[in-house]
């Protein structure tokens, strides 16, 4: 394939995101704050950068993969700055007023922007098997497949530029309730003195069941916090949730009071470790 991706923040993600888009043949650009951690990456078709500017130099699709918002915003205002055509994708979970900037400036200077927020864990992105959700219009969604059949293992186009975000920050409040009742589940049957792995066993064969149950309860039996997805993302995106629904009048009571747990976890600095850490918190709550 004759075409060169340039992907911004190769970090917990952003590692296997790669080593999958190898297998398009395109050439890639990798880019990553400590470039030490990626230089394993280096070969005759993927060369790494010291520098955003030169990264993204000569690039056809430009894929970034970061967290904040402020990150996000400085890695695009390097981007935009140079006179050249590309298609941008971000594949963080971004704020919609940001999202909402970046493409009219990317349209205003020549660029195309799309919004490609993802679900799935580390393992998921080593595996190829991300789910995207895509803001974009038709004949940039069609363009971008190969990147995302790469990549993933179900692409969902959900509307024009922008509402792949917004879906991505509904599901991603979902799955941080989903995970909050079942440590509410497990502290009380800890409380009971029930043996956690036989109600595991019943949630697994029960209406309970989901893929949180199936994922995360193990981490929970195993008191594995190593980080897939971190607690400090899933606070950045209740804060988006939350501030989206006071923009629209919607309430939201059990996301508001499960923002205070997130606020204590923070102050905790449980932040790098991934939001199933939450449920250590859950247990000073309780006083286990």
């Amino acid at each position: 394939m004759n075409k060169t991706i340039a992907f911004i923040g190769v970090g917990i993600m952003g590692r296997g995101l790669v080593k999958n888009l190898k297998k398009t043949g395109a050439k890639l650009q990798i880019y990553a704050r400590n470039t030490s951690k990626i230089q394993d990456l280096q070969d005759e078709t993927t060369k790494v950068f010291t520098e955003i500017k030169e990264a993204v130099l000569g690039s056809d699709y430009i894929i970034l993969c970061l967290t904040e918002d402020r990150i996000v915003e400085d890695a695009f205002a390097e981007i935009v700055s140079e006179p050249y055509h590309a298609i941008i994708l971000d594949f963080g979970t971004t704020s919609p007023d940001l999202t909402e900037k970046m493409h009219h400036e990317s349209v205003k200077r020549g660029f195309r922007f799309l919004d490609s927020p993802m679900t799935g864990s580390k393992i998921a992105a080593d595996k190829g098997e991300i789910l995207f959700m895509v803001g974009a219009s038709n004949e940039d969604f069609q363009n971008c497949k190969f990147i995302w059949e790469a990549c993933g293992k179900k692409t969902i186009h959900c509307g024009e530029v922008g509402k792949g975000q917004l879906m991505k920050i509904s599901l991603n409040m979902m799955q941080a309730g989903l995970a909050q009742v079942y440590m509410e589940g497990f502290i009380l049957g800890k409380k009971l003195g029930l043996d956690l792995s036989i109600l595991h066993e019943i949630v697994t064969h029960s209406a309970a069941r989901s893929g949180i149950s199936d994922f995360k309860v193990n981490c929970i039996l195993n008191k594995d916090y190593s980080t897939n997805f971190s607690l400090k993302n899933m606070n950045k995106d209740l804060n988006h949730s939350l501030r989206i629904a006071m923009s629209h009048n919607v309430s939201l009571p059990l996301i508001h009071s499960l923002k205070s747990i997130y606020d204590s976890g923070m102050s905790q600095e449980l932040g790098e470790e991934d939001f199933i850490s939450l449920f250590k918190v859950n247990e000073k709550m309780n006083g286990i």
